[in-house]
């Protein structure tokens, strides 16, 4: 096997869509059920072996049926996810294969994510360690205080939009799980835990229309991406 083949992908889908009032991960974008649409980036990724699914109990045999129904050749299998979003990834990397030491964790409702952008995360880990996918912020940001009012305006420049994937040794990802096990949710994200251990994470710039699936505006905005492609 080259070092192209070295990653196992976990696709975190375990949430409730309390947004939504519907089930975002097997609603339709263009056509074709969300998570399918996920599934089929990863596959077509050169760095990616295989594939784990992390969702609710109830969606497992849904899943099963998507990867046959799609042709997911590297779908390994579909697990019940945890009491939050960094539990339900470390239940997946946990089961991943052994033989592959990296892991890129992604969003389920990130639909649009390219099989190149998955690659050029993958190949920076490969090169740094950990490495994650985001986007230069558009709009000035501005820093409350307790009261309302602005208390800061950081520089623009120096701001990052972070998604997924991002993609960490499994050295890295095991003291990751290991350090923090009693304290997932203080982590809005896999990176924070690898800073937190005083890892540098590197950054790749992916497409703005690498957005996730949140709110039924957003099956709009997905839908018009996918029709000027």
């Amino acid at each position: 096997m080259t070092e192209e083949k070295f990653v196992s992908a976990v696709i975190v889908a375990a949430g409730n869509a309390s947004r939504m009032n519907k089930d975002k991960i097997i609603l339709p974008i263009g056509g074709i059920p969300c998570i399918c649409r996920t599934l089929l980036a990863f596959e077509k990724a050169e760095t990616v072996k295989e594939i784990i699914v992390v969702t609710r109990p109830d969606l497992i045999p849904v899943i099963d049926g998507y990867a046959a129904e799609y042709g997911i050749s590297k779908y390994s299998k579909a697990v019940e996810g945890g009491s939050c979003r960094q539990e339900s990834a470390a239940k997946g990397f946990l089961l991943s294969d052994a033989s592959c030491p990296f892991v890129a964790v992604h969003d389920g409702a990130r639909p649009l994510i390219t099989p190149q952008e998955i690659d050029c995360v993958n190949r920076e880990a490969f090169s740094s360690g950990c490495a994650i996918c985001g986007t230069k912020v558009k709009d000035t940001v501005k820093i409350l205080d307790t009261e309302g009012f602005i208390s800061e305006t950081p520089d623009r420049n120096s701001l990052t939009a972070v998604s997924t994937p991002q993609t960490f040794s499994k050295e890295i990802y095991t003291e990751m799980v290991e350090r923090f096990k009693d304290s997932f949710n203080e982590f809005t994200d896999d990176s924070g835990m690898a800073e937190a251990l005083g890892y540098k994470v590197k950054l790749f710039c992916c497409s703005y229309s690498n957005i996730k699936i949140t709110t039924p505006e957003d099956v709009f905005i997905a839908e018009n991406i996918l029709r000027q492609k």
